[in-house]
């Protein structure tokens, strides 16, 4: 495609977590200005004052993301509610491709602490990840159409880039494999990009989780860390203290975007029932 911009950095998100966006948006204008030409965020609904506000931090453009599926009934209840849809949107970073010649998706639950442009930084092989535990490790059971052995990624930060290879075939083969493998995956959306690339035989250029993803109660790594990212529970809204990103979302609270609200005592219950598939 002609006229392609060169660099996007995308965020996938539900629209009750819009601020923790705006959080990382903040730390990125202040560390790496220069990052992307654009910043993408496929969302499920944000409202329109959050998406202007959001607007004065950086550039961004809004993706309302739908699966292409008529129906998702055969994604199992814990996959979706657990992870909601929106896990599964990182699978249309391939497909921006068609629009940017490089693409870094990245997890918002993370505080961004030195400059990360060499993230963007040209690789051979046109995909980089972070490497951990085997395919086995994020499958219910084991499947024979792949090897189980072979290292597994992290899908919490990735960058793809557009001489990657036929990335129009390999969009299609995720959605694809994600139905064929609903009931098989146990971290989704990293089950299938892990058979994705062994199906196109791609040679993964691994990024340091040491570097970009230890979590914030490492005291060994996270100081020295580019990126901190809180996985698991709690977050930085609902417990992990952290001084740099309470400042930003007071920041983002001071310009009028939403805050986080907590689940009231009949949310959680109706939320642990579905859990259990009552």
């Amino acid at each position: 495609m002609k006229n392609k911009k060169d660099r996007a950095i995308v965020f996938a998100v539900s629209k009750n977590l819009t601020f923790s966006i705006a959080c990382v948006l903040m730390d990125i204008k202040r560390l790496s200005p220069s990052l992307a030409d654009e910043v993408v965020v496929l969302h499920d609904g944000i409202c329109e004052k959050d998406k202007k506000l959001i607007n004065t931090i950086l550039p961004t453009r809004f993706i309302e993301y739908e699966m292409p599926f008529d129906d998702i009934s055969f994604i199992p209840d814990s996959i979706i509610n657990y992870f909601t849809k929106m896990v599964f949107a990182k699978f249309e970073c391939l497909k921006l491709l068609n629009e940017y010649h490089s693409v870094m998706l990245s997890d918002y639950d993370i505080v961004i602490q030195k400059d990360i442009s060499e993230l963007f930084e040209y690789c051979d092989s046109g995909i980089k990840f972070m490497l951990s535990g085997n395919v086995r490790d994020q499958l219910h059971f084991a499947v024979d159409e792949y090897d189980m052995d072979a290292d597994g990624i992290c899908a919490s930060i990735f960058v793809l880039q557009d001489h990657i290879g036929d990335y129009n075939s390999m969009y299609d083969f995720c959605y694809k494999n994600l139905k064929k493998y609903s009931n098989v995956i146990y971290l989704p959306e990293q089950s299938i990009f892990n058979f994705m690339i062994q199906e196109f035989n791609l040679n993964v250029t691994p990024l340091k989780i040491e570097e970009y993803s230890p979590h914030p109660t490492d005291t060994h790594l996270a100081p020295e860390a580019k990126i901190i990212h809180a996985y698991g529970q709690p977050k930085f809204w609902n417990g992990l203290v952290n001084e740099r990103w309470n400042s930003n979302y007071e920041c983002w609270l001071k310009l009028g975007g939403s805050r986080f609200r907590q689940a009231n005592l009949l949310e959680r219950i109706i939320k642990k029932l579905k859990k259990i598939g009552m």
